[in-house]
């Protein structure tokens, strides 16, 4: 039996992971704020990019609350001149407006500090699927693997990238395209995956 294509396992893992019920979604959640709580990966930065989950990805806000001497970022999608992402800060309770084209909440211009994806210190990407070894497959956007492209030229460069994921995204291999940055660690419910 022939592998899924991309656009079949994108399908299949996010209906997946909208089955979970609203109690198994905030078990998960719990159970990876704790585990990354406990990474010296996270312990060390201090500007940290987030993601506001949608479509029933896993849920890091936890860690606001957490930590809440780290300042976390929360991504702006490009607008037509640029092609990269830029990440704002979000401060605990801050408003946010809904004001990309994914209906995803963005913290108020002008209204917080702007970094660039290589200011901060670590990130916490969202994902479709990964792998043992840190591929990652996202939604098909791109968005991630363009802002971060410049850790292929350098990969020690620019913050550590964490895939973030319920336990039942993890998949036994996926293809590495050119295009694709690596994670240097996958962070579930259930485990640490140090990848690389």
């Amino acid at each position: 039996m022939p592998a899924p294509s991309k656009q079949q396992l994108r399908q299949q893992i996010r209906a997946a992971r909208r089955a979970l019920g609203l109690y198994q979604q905030r078990l998960a959640s719990q159970r990876l704020c704790a585990r990354l709580a406990l990474s010296p990966e996270l312990k060390r930065a201090q500007h940290i990019g987030i993601y506001w989950p949608m479509d029933g990805e896993i849920d890091p806000r936890p860690l606001l609350q957490r930590f809440p001497h780290k300042r976390f970022y929360l991504p702006v999608l490009p607008r037509a001149s640029r092609n990269t992402m830029t990440f704002r800060h979000w401060p605990p309770g801050a408003r946010l407006r809904f004001r990309n084209r994914y209906g995803i909440p963005e913290p108020i211009a002008g209204r917080s500090e702007q970094r660039t994806p290589a200011q901060l210190d670590l990130v916490l990407l969202p994902l479709v699927a990964f792998d043992p070894k840190g591929a990652r497959l996202g939604m098909g956007g791109g968005y991630y693997d363009r802002s971060f492209a410049f850790k292929r030229r350098n990969p020690g460069e620019g913050p550590v990238l964490v895939g973030i994921a319920h336990q039942l995204q993890c998949v036994a291999q996926l293809p590495l395209e050119s295009w694709d940055i690596p994670l240097v660690l996958v962070a579930t419910d259930e485990r640490l995956y140090r990848c690389g």
